[in-house]
């Protein structure tokens, strides 16, 4: 095996349930990678796949799956690339079916598809070593899986690998692991490629602004951002990789860029624990080797974890209610400031923990304020309580109304919203238990 040339290329198409569609398919297309992977679930996107699940056995998959992979299968057969995602959600079974029969409407024939089972383990709650206490109704169970599944689906000759709960770094890290060299490190590389491809555009100048430096700003413009290239690798048998994006497609791949989505959501660099391994990035380095092309190297593990993270789900009583009124024009922010105050005399009685008054665009993310001169020409007031029942979130709500009438001049667009309560509760299971299994459709 030539050290010097890649074993695999692997293509970013998603990085969270509402992404783009056409990224995927200029990838797939252009011939230029072996697989595209689709980050596409979040803790977010589960509950209510969950939900639905229970409402339908044969619901549960993402909502999107048929307007994401119309375009993407016939582009996708048409090189050869495989295609990874976890757009099975709560129901990887009826994902994979749903596929292949997508596929075989659109006239893509012979296409292997398998769905991975596993990550559901309700029935093993009890099982589960949950960091607190459950004072609710769990209403879901979804251990973190691995690659080796996917893998394993992949080797069997599977065209499409659909999934539910998984590591988001194992849906980039599969396709490659039968390409790499023995070397535990060698995986831990390919997994840190799946780490920095996992969260798509934000990988090459999405998200990104070079605050304070000598260049300030982000030198894309908003027809860059419009057609924003997203990531693709060249890993090689050891790990390594080269990260960078089509030719010709917007897009900013540097050190920093590098860096940054390296650290992102990553508490402990030297001890990054994923379902396959515990990744050290402590040692990870990133050269410029050409325009938007990044030669990534240095990772290391120091083994697999003793156990798997589990996301739980707790439906508690009540609701979480969001309200907002809109002031505009000349005086808006005193307007908008007499409000608000008046609406926390009238709430006085609520505890701090338990509600947030403030304005959007003064101190509604900065909560010091974030005020400038002149104050805006328009505001909203937000209110956002924890309410035990329906009555008490309709008198949120009427609070929030009574301000165009007994209140200063001008309330206006006022937007409600209602929704459960639900917690996320973090818990850990043996991955002995845990098991996989594939499921196989065909169109």
């Amino acid at each position: 095996m030539n050290p010097h040339k890649p074993v695999y290329r692997i293509g970013s198409g998603a990085g969270f349930a509402g992404d783009r569609v056409d990224p995927a398919v200029a990838l797939a297309a252009s011939g230029k990678v072996d697989a595209v992977a689709l980050e596409c679930l979040a803790e977010r996107t589960l509950v209510p796949a969950i939900k639905a699940r229970a409402d339908n056995p044969e619901a549960g998959a993402d909502p999107r799956l048929r307007r994401r992979l119309t375009p993407l299968l016939p582009a996708a057969a048409s090189t050869g690339c495989k295609i990874i995602s976890n757009l099975g959600a709560a129901n990887p079974r009826a994902a994979g079916m749903a596929i292949a029969q997508l596929a075989k409407g659109l006239g893509v024939s012979g296409l292997k598809v398998a769905a991975v089972e596993g990550d559901d383990v309700i029935a093993m709650a009890d099982k589960v070593k949950w960091v607190k206490p459950v004072t609710g109704k769990l209403i879901g169970a979804h251990a973190y899986l691995g690659c080796v599944p996917m893998a394993e689906a992949l080797e069997a000759g599977a065209d499409v690998v659909v999934t539910g709960r998984v590591a988001d770094s194992a849906l980039f890290a599969a396709p490659v692991r039968q390409f790499l060299n023995s070397d535990p490190n060698a995986l831990a590389g390919a997994l840190t490629v799946g780490h920095l491809l996992e969260c798509g555009g934000q990988l090459t100048g999405g998200n990104y602004d070079t605050l304070g430096g000598p260049h300030p700003g982000n030198p894309l413009s908003a027809a860059d951002f419009a057609t924003l290239g997203y990531p693709l690798a060249l890993v090689y048998a050891d790990g390594s990789a080269d990260i960078t994006v089509l030719d010709g497609a917007p897009a900013i791949i540097d050190a920093l860029t590098c860096t940054l989505q390296l650290l992102y959501e990553v508490h402990d660099p030297s001890r990054y624990a994923t379902p396959d391994l515990v990744l050290d990035f402590s040692g990870i380095r990133f050269e410029q080797i050409g325009h938007n092309i990044i030669r990534m190297s240095g990772a290391r593990t120091s083994g697999p974890p003793p156990t798997l993270k589990v996301a739980g789900f707790i439906e508690l009583p009540g609701f979480i209610v969001d309200c907002e009124i809109g002031f505009a024009g000349t005086g808006a922010w005193e307007r908008a400031k007499r409000a608000a105050d008046a609406l926390r005399m009238r709430l006085s009685d609520w505890a701090d923990e338990d509600i947030a008054i403030d304005l959007v665009g003064v101190n509604a993310i900065l909560r010091a304020g974030s005020l400038s001169a002149p104050p805006p020409a328009e505001l909203r007031v937000h209110v956002s309580a924890r309410c035990q029942d329906a009555e008490i979130s309709q008198q949120i709500e009427d609070e929030v109304y009574a301000l165009t009438l007994s209140g200063p001049a001008g309330g206006c667009s006022v937007r409600s919203e209602k929704r459960n309560r639900i917690e996320v509760l973090d818990g850990f299971i043996d991955p002995a238990l845990v098991k996989t299994q594939l499921l196989w459709s065909q169109s």
